[in-house]
């Protein structure tokens, strides 16, 4: 293939591009690496890899860059990328051997700014974090989608109420998806599941899905010891995760 056309190729890429020897002296790099880091062509020609980011960054970068030279293998990482004018960038760095006869001849970089990705994680956190501090028993938190909370035993009483409040629930506000948190919930026993069962085909026959948050690994262990299958039901470990799921359902995406 024409090497003009790769070079080209690479400059199109929104990821930055680098490739430089072990000894840390770059050898090119694409045009998405001056653009993002302020630097000019001559004054990254001046400069190594570990230069770039900053702080615990560059120390980080470093232990990737040594743990390819010394065990020849692809090592990711996260890091601020520390722009000219100071600005700092989260990016995710791989970094991978390039090896002929059998002689590591160059490393290449490829670095991708995770900007989105942890701004969207920090807004669900701070949903889920939110969303435990409400007193109400059921809350729509966003078009369509309804949560709930169980805290504590799931007794005969308290599940019926529950039940009943999820419903009417999902009426009022013609939701198509309930999320039901079992976070605050320590353990459960055979009484416990099956009103959990009981919710959740109710919740069905209203056409809503479920999803299930916050199952630990003792509860996880405890419903399949009691035989308890929940194959049709989306579960997510943590409220945030299940969260993502559900307002993927409703057409929200996550970069």
């Amino acid at each position: 293939m024409n090497e003009d056309l790769i070079a080209t190729a690479i400059d199109e890429l929104e990821d930055v591009f680098y490739i430089f020897t072990p000894e840390g002296e770059f050898v090119a790099w694409n045009e998405q690496l001056p653009a993002v880091s302020g630097y000019t062509d001559d004054e990254l020609d001046e400069m190594e890899p570990t230069a770039l980011f900053s702080g615990d960054g560059s120390e980080a970068v470093a232990d990737a860059i040594e743990t390819v030279i010394k065990n020849r293998r692809r090592t990711a990482v996260q890091a601020n990328l520390e722009t000219k004018s100071g600005t700092e960038i989260p990016y995710e760095l791989s970094v991978s051997p390039l090896i002929e006869d059998d002689e590591l001849r160059v490393i290449v970089g490829i670095g991708r700014d995770i900007t989105d990705r942890l701004e969207n994680e920090r807004r669900l956190q701070r949903m889920a974090e939110e969303i435990r501090n409400l007193s109400m028993p059921v809350v729509e938190i966003w078009d369509g989608v309804i949560l709930t909370t169980v805290v504590g035993s799931l007794d005969t009483a308290k599940a019926e109420r529950l039940t009943e409040e999820l419903l009417d629930r999902i009426v009022e506000a013609e939701a198509s998806v309930a999320l039901i948190d079992i976070t605050g919930v320590a353990a459960i026993d055979t009484a416990t599941a099956q009103h959990l069962i009981d919710t959740i085909n109710a919740v069905n026959l209203l056409g809503a899905r479920v999803v299930i948050t916050g199952i630990s690994p003792d509860i996880a262990q405890t419903l399949v010891q009691l035989g308890v299958e929940l194959d049709d039901v989306e579960t997510r470990s943590s409220l945030m995760d299940g969260l993502q799921v559900a307002l993927s359902w409703q057409g929200v995406t996550f970069e």
